[in-house]
């Protein structure tokens, strides 16, 4: 009799519990976007792990994010000298090795660690993977049967993992975090050498 009354008492309470695991969810989100919210520069080292399933390939690379309000700059430690530089309106790669530049127009997905977030936030379900100090650990769930594990420490993104459903994924993680620190000069200007290929995929050149 009282395992049955405590399923009935389980069902009863589940909808409760439910709701408030999305309110505890909701408001780490509002805490992280305020706070990203008086982000004016950014400044971090990172390391990105990507993984093709389909032919079973690792890569790893290391380097410097800067942003401000305008820019983002992805600065590779690993390949040496690659960048990748986005503003309002368009991006440019560049691959010294290649001696090669394309531009392109800006993508869809914001590649500042809340943008990253909030694109997916809305039309995931969310669970609460872990929690203990300072430190939530939160999985997304997207309609296109992508995974999304986000790690938040002191309400800014430390960790961010997307697996698609072929098991292909890619991992930021970003340390050394400084915030609204000044940024060296002209950071976000790129100067191509003079033997660069330059390669113009923008829509309205």
């Amino acid at each position: 009799m009282a395992t049955y009354l405590n399923k009935i008492l389980l069902f009863l309470l589940l909808p409760t519990l439910l709701f408030a695991n999305d309110q505890v969810l909701e408001q780490i989100y509002e805490e992280m976007l305020l706070t990203y919210s008086t982000v004016y520069t950014y400044e971090a080292s990172y390391v990105q792990e990507n993984y093709w399933a389909e032919i079973d390939v690792y890569k790893s690379s290391t380097g410097k994010l800067y942003y401000n309000k305008k820019n983002l700059l992805m600065e590779y430690s690993q390949p040496v000298g690659q960048k990748l530089l986005m503003n309002e309106n368009f991006m440019t790669m560049y691959d010294p090795v290649a001696k090669q530049a394309i531009i392109s127009d800006k993508v869809e997905i914001e590649l500042k660690p809340d943008k990253l977030i909030s694109h997916y936030w809305d039309v995931s379900e969310k669970e609460l993977v872990e929690q203990f100090g300072d430190t939530i650990k939160i999985r997304l769930q997207t309609p296109g049967e992508e995974k999304i594990f986000i790690t938040i420490s002191n309400k800014m993104v430390t960790e961010f993992n997307i697996i698609d459903k072929s098991e292909n994924f890619v991992i930021y993680k970003f340390s050394g975090i400084q915030i609204n620190k000044t940024l060296p000069d002209k950071i976000f200007e790129l100067t191509l050498p003079d033997d660069t290929s330059i390669i113009d995929t923008r829509s309205n050149k």
